[in-house]
């Protein structure tokens, strides 16, 4: 992986990351802080009482507001390959601790989320990151990705005109299931579609908890642990 290539990428991105997000993220919901919400209710509900937790791939730490409330007495981490990125969380989260990217993986986690982050991956380097992720697990931890649904003519688009996803490989959950699944020290614990309803349709949210086998999503979560 040209590490090098990524981090300028990102490192340019950063100032402007989060209103690009906020722009592309207004259609679906004008409370675009739901997109980073959902996420973490959902490591909420799959994961027990985690006490240290690595955000991998934090950008900006659009998670950071919601880890820290969901998840008041763990310890939280955030680690990116954008210092640029980092330099923010350290200014704007100062209660989270920032980790060097390459420092991050050499410590052990109870929960190890990945919010969108391996379409950035390039196919070829997904299974060596994702072993390296499942080598930072402690025995009972896990990781939790989420990554967008190909499979959405929506997402789809938001993803060929964002400026963040030029480098853009979408991964189907049975790429990644697989993938996951041909690492021997892991194995897929739960997986699920998520995105179905939009703000104007917020209302009916209380059901997709029923709807995730339903690939029609915007995208969708792997649960992963130690094998």
């Amino acid at each position: 992986m040209d590490y090098e290539t990524v981090e300028s990428h990102f490192d340019g991105l950063a100032e402007d990351y989060k209103s690009i997000t906020t722009e592309q993220h207004a259609f679906f919901d004008a409370n675009t802080s739901y997109l980073q919400e959902y996420k973490v209710s959902i490591a909420k509900e799959l994961v027990n009482n985690p006490s240290k937790i690595l955000d991998y791939g934090c950008g900006i730490g659009l998670l950071q507001d919601f880890l820290k409330s969901y998840f008041p007495e763990a310890q939280i981490g955030a680690t990116d390959i954008s210092e640029k990125s980092l330099d923010y969380v350290r200014e704007n989260y100062p209660e989270t601790t920032t980790i060097n990217h390459e420092e991050a993986l050499q410590s052990h986690y109870d929960l190890i989320l990945v919010s969108c982050v391996l379409h950035h991956v390039p196919p070829f380097d997904r299974k060596a990151l994702l072993e390296r992720l499942s080598q930072a697990l402690t025995p009972t931890g896990c990781i939790l990705i989420f990554e967008h649904n190909p499979l959405n003519p929506v997402t789809q688009h938001l993803v060929n005109t964002c400026p963040i996803d030029d480098d853009a490989i979408l991964l189907r959950r049975s790429q990644l299931v697989d993938l996951l699944s041909s690492i021997s020290t892991t194995q897929v614990i739960k997986t699920g579609y998520t995105l179905f309803f939009p703000g104007s349709l917020k209302a009916l949210r209380c059901y997709e908890t029923h709807l995730r086998w339903l690939p029609a999503g915007g995208q969708y979560f792997v649960l992963a642990g130690r094998q």
